[in-house]
């Protein structure tokens, strides 16, 4: 019988490639089941089979919970119909992917990106002694028991996750950036800088969601106070508030911001590089609960960082342990704009940061794909 597993990741990229890449020669066949794909500089190898099923669409809270909907509906189709004898790795996007144990007996492997329904408690969506928290807990017990393997990719989400299942079970594999592809691109060089009239800009970034967990609002405010005309504030992304922060910045008359769709994928290294200071920011409940792969690829590009989150979060104890950035509670807004001028005026003090996020990359690098594989040749 031929050896078969299937990886479940609703929204697939680089990391999840990484994986699939690892257990080259393990099984006979690899299968991938996703909504989207964003392959890189390394692309899903061509014997991998891949079936699509919808997207995640986090434009609106009903999309959102529609999309995990329909999307858990398809695995469970797919798994049940063309893969009752494989192994899973299943992946917490979507979210109810928790459930698919209950639906499918095949062995199984989970990957926790996000604790739900933590998630979804913190946020004040619903309370923790609703019912269907409550049996969302429940389930995850159950289901976590029976995993193979239970992995999360930090100590904080670690702790988490001990609630619903022994700690001696879970192992935590860090996340990783890709260095050679995110390598620092010079400014005289970067195509995007001139195409976005960025020369001679001190530029601070934020790429990624705009969604209702990331208090992207504060790139704005930031902008209203600095006076200094050569900071340039660029945010690039889409989610549910990025027309209230447009309609902001347009009503605020602010020279020294702007949104940008989403880039291309290739565009990353450009679009990063353009970064004299990147911003990775969450809101209050959701810091403990979940790590922004793009502050790895931040560190890749030689961007110091900005974060906003508590201080007993991941991002906070990354930012003290390498000395890249400065993390700040939401409500410090002095604060922040305090140190982006700073960092502005004093080019030894940025060098400095940058040369650290630099060195701290060399710590999260595509060899932790392989730990996934460690028990299991």
């Amino acid at each position: 019988m031929r050896k078969r597993i299937v990886f479940i990741n609703q929204s697939s990229g680089y990391l999840m490639i990484d994986i699939i890449r690892a257990f080259e020669g393990i099984y006979d066949e690899r299968v991938l089941i996703a909504g989207s794909l964003k392959s890189r500089n390394r692309p899903l190898p061509d014997d991998v089979v891949f079936h699509k099923i919808n997207a995640y669409d986090n434009s609106k809270k009903s999309k959102r919970v529609l999309s995990w909907l329909a999307a858990f509906i398809r695995i469970v189709w797919i798994v049940k119909t063309r893969y009752r004898d494989a192994d899973l790795f299943l992946v917490s996007n979507p979210p109810l992917s928790m459930c698919i144990p209950f639906f499918c007996r095949n062995p199984f492997t989970f990957l926790v990106y996000d604790v739900y329904p933590d998630a979804i408690t913190e946020s004040g969506i619903l309370k923790a002694s609703s019912l269907p928290v409550r049996l969302w807990a429940y389930a995850n017990q159950l289901v976590l028991a029976k995993a193979k393997r239970v992995v999360t990719i930090s100590e904080g989400m670690k702790r988490c996750l001990e609630k619903y299942v022994d700690s001696t079970r879970i192992e935590v594999i860090p996340i990783w950036t890709d260095n050679a592809f995110f390598a620092r691109i010079p400014k005289r060089s970067n195509f995007f800088i001139h195409d976005q009239a960025l020369d001679g800009k001190f530029v601070v970034l934020y790429s990624g969601n705009i969604g209702y967990t990331h208090d992207v609002e504060v790139m704005v405010e930031i902008a209203e106070k600095v006076t200094q005309e050569n900071i340039f504030f660029l945010i690039i992304g889409q989610g549910e508030k990025r027309d209230s922060i447009e309609k902001r910045i347009t009503e605020k008359s602010l020279k020294n911001c702007r949104v940008l769709s989403l880039q291309p994928s290739e565009m990353l290294p450009y679009t990063f590089s353009s970064a004299d200071l990147a911003v990775v920011t969450l809101s209050s409940f959701a810091s403990n609960l979940s790590v922004p792969s793009k502050t790895y690829n931040y560190l890749s590009a030689g961007a110091p960082l900005l974060c906003v989150a508590s201080d007993d979060s991941e991002l906070a104890d990354l930012v003290k342990k390498y000395d890249v950035g400065k993390c700040f509670s939401r409500n410090d807004l002095s604060g922040m704009v305090g140190f982006v001028t700073e960092l502005q005026a004093n080019p030894d003090y940025h060098t400095r940061l940058q040369n650290n996020t630099i060195r701290a990359a060399g710590d999260f690098t595509e060899e932790n794909a392989m730990r996934f594989v460690a028990n299991v040749r």
